[in-house]
């Protein structure tokens, strides 16, 4: 019971999540219900289990995992647009998928953006913004991560 209010507590000082216009826009990506975020970086779907292409956020225990988390839930809602990259599963079998709101906004590019995740390097069509704008994030100590 302690753990539960201690979670509650620390998840009641998250700020709120502001959507902005993003670089990457989608705004016509197929669209997927969200059943529900697992992490900062992935959620379950009508589809299946979905891991964000562009990004990697903290895993559970790790320094900015609830910040990640939080802001993968508040942007997502209850559906998500995805695209698409140049692998559709990952090693665990999860879809792979760059997401955005229901506006069509990167979900990849804000948590990044946001200093919630680093960009995946290994490949994609959206890698090299993606880089760029980590780097920007970093050097200005926006976020949880630097």
């Amino acid at each position: 019971m302690a753990f539960a209010v201690t979670m509650l507590v620390g998840c009641a000082n998250l700020p709120s999540v502001q959507e902005y216009q993003t670089t990457l826009r989608c705004p016509d990506c197929r669209a997927l219900t969200v059943l529900g975020v697992i992490d900062g970086d992935t959620f379950d779907s009508g589809a299946g289990r979905v891991r964000l292409f562009g990004v990697d956020t903290p895993e559970r225990g790790q320094r900015c995992f609830s910040q990640a988390t939080h802001w993968l839930r508040q942007l997502s809602g209850s559906t998500v647009r995805v695209e698409q990259g140049p692998r559709q599963r990952d090693r665990g079998g999860r879809l792979l998928f760059y997401a955005y709101t229901k506006a069509g906004n990167s979900i990849d590019e804000m948590l990044i953006r946001e200093g919630m995740a680093t960009a995946w390097t290994r490949d994609g069509q959206h890698r090299g913004l993606l880089l760029e704008l980590e780097e920007q994030a970093r050097r200005s100590g926006k976020g949880c991560l630097w």
